[in-house]
């Protein structure tokens, strides 16, 4: 089976030379190309042919990143991307001036004029019509997620739903609102639905499930984002949200593994039923990078202060539970930091020990002093884990897990969340995870009778956007905690909740703190602690949030430029 799949990936890289041919002409450029390259004339003559120009829409599902490239939704961080999770290897700080190129942004409108092309074509190929609504639906199902990402991160975005030439005068046009260009993308994934068969390849190609899946995300998002960043109601979206999770949530295909860490350090997830779509990586085809930063002698960048405590232990009470918590032994020690805690924690970042600079363990040292663990595999080793560019496990890009919390937050959103719901969802993942169910009032939530009271929902911090409910808090931890290294979706909670605040250094001193090495207190280590013994992973530096610019990034200066050439206002962002 492995053979097969190698060689149609490798027929996808030679035919992916063929098509690079097909887009220069639909570029208008070639008025009598060669016989032997494909051109929008003569290219959509077969199935075959639908199925190898779709094959080059999922490039644009980053994982664990292409090769070399650290462009990943996992553990990477760049100016755009950064979370409160990780400290990385290098401070990186919030971008404080406009650039004037954005490759998101040029990336994603390449996508949406190959699938705006697609959509214009695919109806005119001989082909099975099941077939052929299948590949109309995965174009719009692209279309959709390409511009559900233009959205979250430029707001208002010029929109077209039409392949156009470049000299067209339809090109250049005012950008949309976002709330339009949202309800444009939900329209796309209504449609997708109907159109798309219920499997295709197994998980590793877009089919009706995944735009369930993706539905979720899109109602949750636009639902929580109107509610907290506009004031307005979001209900008619978190009711999607919830609704596409369900149809997900009863399909009995899908359920989830035993195994959590099994999510993020196997070398297949083809056919894994937690897993509703991955990206594959298979060596000598196409390879990551993910193992080689976090498994050789280069600085590791580590888990935060803010985020340590974020760990509940395992009778589901926060380690600092108003009144105490039994089963919390303190930080001064790696033993009792771990101790009792959400089985989550060790497996993501567990060791006999810490490891920073003056004192490696085995080979390896973290910013923070916790070591990043979560992508080990026993069974690998050698060149294919510590070579960038060589590793091959592959990349989770929508589970189940995801749709259950979609569908628990979509509730308490709403208000109507039920004991029946928590335990339809959220109380799955945490039965896996091994830490205690949930139950709740409608408002508050409780572990086995004990009402939860953690003072981090409350406290000075939270205040500056304002508190929000104890069960919604008990769902966004268990959000954070379940994908605890997906740096593109914490980056997007946060701003969704408008909070952006904790990726601030004077507003959340705790996200550039580590771990607590009290033994570093008063020593010339080259790792420096607080007075407390918390390492502080860089000295002198500060990260400004400042709203509402943060929120959404800057439109590249040259693109308003050239739209202002041909008498059209892109308008830049708020605070840029």
């Amino acid at each position: 089976m492995r053979k097969l799949i190698i060689n149609s990936k490798v027929k996808l890289s030679v035919l992916a030379l063929s098509m690079a041919g097909l887009a220069y002409n639909c570029s208008d450029y070639l008025d009598t190309p060669p016989k032997d390259v494909f051109t929008d004339d003569n290219f959509w003559t077969s199935e075959n042919n639908v199925r190898t120009f779709s094959w080059l829409n999922y490039d644009t599902f980053f994982g664990y990143g292409n090769n070399a490239s650290t462009t990943s939704d996992f553990y990477f961080h760049n100016s755009s991307n950064l979370d409160d999770n990780l400290a990385m290897n290098v401070f990186i700080n919030l971008n404080t001036t406009a650039n004037a190129t954005n490759a998101n942004w040029n990336n994603y409108y390449t996508l949406i004029r190959r699938t705006n092309l697609m959509l214009e074509r695919v109806p005119t190929v001989p082909m099975d019509e099941a077939k052929k609504n299948h590949y109309l639906g995965v174009a719009k199902f692209f279309r959709a997620f390409t511009y559900f990402r233009l959205a979250q991160e430029f707001g208002d975005v010029p929109y077209t739903d039409m392949y156009l030439s470049q000299n067209d005068a339809n090109v250049y046009k005012p950008a949309l609102s976002r709330a339009q260009v949202i309800d444009n993308v939900i329209k796309d994934l209504e449609e997708a639905i109907t159109l798309l068969l219920e499997e295709d390849d197994k998980n590793t190609t877009v089919n009706k499930y995944t735009a369930y899946a993706l539905l979720s995300r899109v109602g949750l998002y636009e639902g929580t984002y109107r509610k907290y960043n506009t004031s307005q109601d979001g209900s008619e979206y978190l009711l999607k949200s919830k609704a596409a999770a369900m149809m997900v949530m009863d399909n009995p295909k899908y359920a989830l593994q035993s195994d959590w860490k099994s999510l993020y350090n196997s070398v297949e997830l083809l056919g894994n039923p937690e897993v509703i779509l991955a990206k594959r990586y298979i060596q000598g085809v196409l390879a990551n990078s993910i193992q080689a930063y976090t498994n050789t002698s280069t600085v590791q960048s580590g888990l935060t202060k803010f985020a340590a405590e974020s760990y509940v232990t395992t009778n589901g009470l926060p380690i600092k539970q108003v009144g105490g918590n039994p089963q919390f032994l303190g930080d001064e020690n790696i033993t009792n930091t771990f101790a009792n805690r959400d089985p989550r924690f060790a497996k993501a970042f567990g060791t006999e020990d810490y490891a920073y600079s003056d004192k490696p363990w085995n080979g390896l040292t973290s910013i923070t002093g916790y070591v990043f663990q979560l992508f080990n595999n026993p069974a690998l080793s050698g060149p294919e884990v510590t070579t960038i560019g060589q590793n091959h496990i592959d990349a989770p890009i929508f589970t189940l897990s995801e749709v259950y919390l979609n569908y628990a937050e979509a509730s308490a959103e709403l208000g109507t969340i039920s004991n029946a719901d928590l335990d339809a969802s959220i109380n799955k993942v945490r039965a896996r995870a091994g830490i205690a169910t949930l139950t709740t009032d409608g408002t508050n939530a409780m572990v086995n009778g004990v009402q939860i009271e953690d003072p981090q929902r409350t406290s000075a911090l939270e205040q500056i956007t304002g508190a929000v409910n104890p069960i919604i808090w008990e769902i966004r931890r268990e959000r954070r905690t379940e994908f605890m290294s997906w740096t593109a979706m914490r980056q997007a909670d946060i701003l969704r909740w408008k909070k952006g605040d904790y990726l601030d250094s004077s507003a959340n001193p705790d996200v550039v703190l580590g771990a607590r090495i009290p033994s570093l207190i008063g020593t010339d280590s080259k790792t420096k602690v607080n007075a407390e013994g918390y390492v502080i992973p860089y000295a002198g530096v500060t990260r400004d949030f400042v709203s509402p610019k943060h929120y959404l990034s800057a439109i590249p200066t040259n693109d308003i430029s050239l739209y202002e050439a041909e008498g059209v206002e892109l308008k830049q962002n708020p605070g840029w």
